[in-house]
């Protein structure tokens, strides 16, 4: 067994997360888990010393029938292969109170479901990320509301002073860090274009008309120039979109995730599970009056309402597949939430669940996240492969960190998320269809939804990444 203990080496006040960011060398391999809306805390970690990554396949199908025999369960886990790679550590905090930390981090794509959940597998991918990829971050700095800051270091048993040097030497370049540089995206091309998409919103209305399903999220990807810099363009647009989950994550080779996801996928605290599913959205007004009126539009809308509501009962049975009886409480149905261009309803449901089954069995019960596909949740998966024909990738998958031990951790739900390699910036956004969709309208929901990264337009391009 191995134990790590987080100290605390140093504190005090200085450049900001964004500013650190910029400051650290390519091929750092950083990420920043960033609660850019100031209501919360914020962690930058960099060299990770250990690496698990990898891509799903399909398994053999042998005598299965319905939808496992048409569509065979992954071969591999990813969350039974992070189980394994950190089965031998436990974490602990020298200050119990801190809320963040070095940890295990990284993501999931949307495609990691398939380890769970039957639906068509998807040979074509604009995407080069790989299917998940976590990293172990033993060192980092952690800034509260304020901005002062704590450098952490999980230090082993067998540890000398000399394996920290790096790491210390690393923060005193970043102490100096100047101003951070930022950038502003390029305008967005919508690979499928308005008519296809409304298309696809018809024939989902159709399916639920015959009570295939009652709800499904459909996506459409969004392509523009890549940006000089990853890292200014993340820190351009935090300062005018912030939100509480937003993170920056970058591999050696400088593919980079940029989010400002606003939805907790889920949270984990030993042995007590949250989940804030977003369903129900209305753009901002141009004045107070108007904002009031589009505010109370949303919390009014019968169809809005109803999303949101069947988003909730799939969670609450998602929880219940780990909750003893009686062991899962909604706290909320939906509350209005408020960002720069848009309004959100979200609601809040809690868990008790055990601890010692892993993150194997809670993504298994959970993943990919209610919200993004739809009710019920496998007829949903299969719909949005039927129809949208390309791999989603990182996007609706997840991002977060996890500690081995008590556990702990956190992940959002990799919306409002580009993905960025040497060719292009990729943006996906969506909407849920249900049976009273109009499907303009619900274009026009998901431009809303482009809108902070950048103009939208229809035109054609064949861009794509390598």
């Amino acid at each position: 067994m191995q134990t790590f203990s987080v100290r605390i080496l140093a504190e005090g006040e200085g450049p900001t997360p964004v500013q650190m960011l910029q400051a650290l060398p390519r091929q750092a391999s950083p990420i920043l888990l960033d609660s850019s809306d100031g209501s919360g805390w914020t962690f930058l970690g960099w060299n990770p010393d250990k690496k698990c990554r990898g891509r799903l396949t399909p398994g053999v199908i042998e005598n299965a029938k319905g939808p496992s025999g048409r569509w065979p369960i992954s071969s591999v886990d990813p969350g039974a292969v992070l189980e394994d790679a950190w089965k031998e550590e436990v974490w602990c905090l020298d200050d119990p109170s801190l809320p963040l930390g070095p940890a295990w981090m990284g993501w999931l794509s949307f495609e990691s479901g398939h380890a769970w959940e039957p639906f068509p597998w998807i040979s074509e991918s604009i995407s080069t990320f790989p299917d998940w990829d976590f990293s172990r971050y033993r060192a980092g700095i952690l800034f509260d509301p304020e901005g002062r800051f704590k450098l952490l270091w999980a230090e082993g048993k067998e540890d000398g002073s000399h394996d920290r040097r790096g790491w210390e030497s690393d923060f005193q370049r970043l102490l100096v860090a100047s101003d951070a540089q930022v950038e502003q995206p390029e305008t967005l091309v919508s690979v499928v274009g308005q008519a296809s998409f409304e298309r696809r919103v018809e024939t989902l209305r159709e399916w639920i008309a015959r009570g295939d399903l009652f709800q499904a999220n459909l996506s459409h990807r969004m392509l523009a120039s890549p940006p000089f810099d990853s890292r200014a363009l993340y820190s351009g647009v935090r300062a005018t979109q912030p939100t509480s989950m937003s993170a920056y994550w970058e591999d050696a080779e400088g593919k980079a995730l940029l989010s400002w996801s606003p939805e907790l996928f889920l949270s984990v605290d030993g042995n007590l599970l949250e989940t804030r599913p977003i369903k129900g959205t209305a753009s901002r007004g141009s004045r107070e009056e108007e904002d009031s009126v589009r505010a109370s539009g949303l919390e009014a809308s019968p169809k809005e309402v109803s999303e949101l509501s069947m988003i909730v009962d799939m969670a609450r049975h998602d929880l219940g597949r780990l909750a003893p009886p009686g062991g899962v409480n909604v706290l909320s149905t939906g509350e209005l939430e408020a960002f720069p261009t848009l309004f959100h309803r979200t609601a809040r449901i809690q868990a008790q669940w055990n601890a010692d089954d892993g993150i194997s069995s809670l993504l298994r019960a959970t993943f990919p996240p209610a919200s993004i596909t739809g009710a019920p949740k496998v007829r949903a998966l299969q719909a949005i492969a039927e129809l949208e024909k390309v791999a989603r990738g990182p996007y609706c998958g997840t991002l977060g960190w996890w500690r081995p031990g008590l556990p702990q951790g956190a992940f959002s739900v990799l919306i409002r998320t580009a993905e960025v390699c040497s060719k292009q910036l990729a943006l996906s956004v969506g909407a849920g269809i249900v049976w009273d969709s109009d499907p303009t309208q619900e274009w026009e929901e998901t431009l809303l939804k482009a809108r902070f990264l950048g103009q939208c337009t229809e035109a054609p391009t064949k861009a794509l990444c390598s």
